[in-house]
């Protein structure tokens, strides 16, 4: 995958693939931010590459992470997402082994954060897609720091 910005989903849920086709998410996300590479002034990265980590884990909203990580070596900003998957007493398409989870609150102080509304979804999948999407946009609408350029939606 040579792409200039790609998506990784890390998932902090026990077995959270057997419940929802993640791959499919995933997918779909790569597909999502190909559509927005031309909106935002990713050639200010230079020979550098994004990558979007969307977080799935026990946490109480949807955030971005405000600072952005470099891996000099392999050429590659990081920037960090969480979403937080609903538990069975938050959504009818919750679940319960979230509660089992290890729980990760996210703060003002590093996070800019969006409530979930899963009462906008009828079911997991939908929720993840729709939310990791919003999440994206609140990245790039926000943006990060790249090597001293700030990347973001352009007008």
């Amino acid at each position: 995958m040579d792409e200039k910005v790609r998506v990784l989903m890390p998932i902090e849920i026990l077995n959270l693939d057997k419940d929802v086709d993640t791959t499919a998410v995933w997918r779909e996300l790569n597909d999502y931010v190909k559509v927005l590479v031309p909106q935002i002034n990713i050639q200010d990265c230079g020979d550098w590459k994004l990558l979007v980590l969307v977080n799935m884990r026990a946490t109480n909203g949807i955030g971005f992470y405000k600072r952005s990580r470099r891996y000099p070596s392999d050429k590659e900003f990081e920037i960090s997402i969480s979403i937080p998957i609903p538990n069975n007493d938050q959504a009818p398409y919750g679940l319960s082994k979230v509660k089992e989870s290890y729980y990760l609150p996210l703060n003002d102080k590093n996070f800019y954060i969006l409530e979930p509304q899963f009462e906008n979804y009828d079911n997991l999948y939908q929720y993840i897609l729709e939310g990791s999407k919003c999440a994206i946009d609140l990245a790039f609408t926000h943006g990060f720091t790249c090597n001293g350029k700030k990347i973001k939606f352009q007008k």
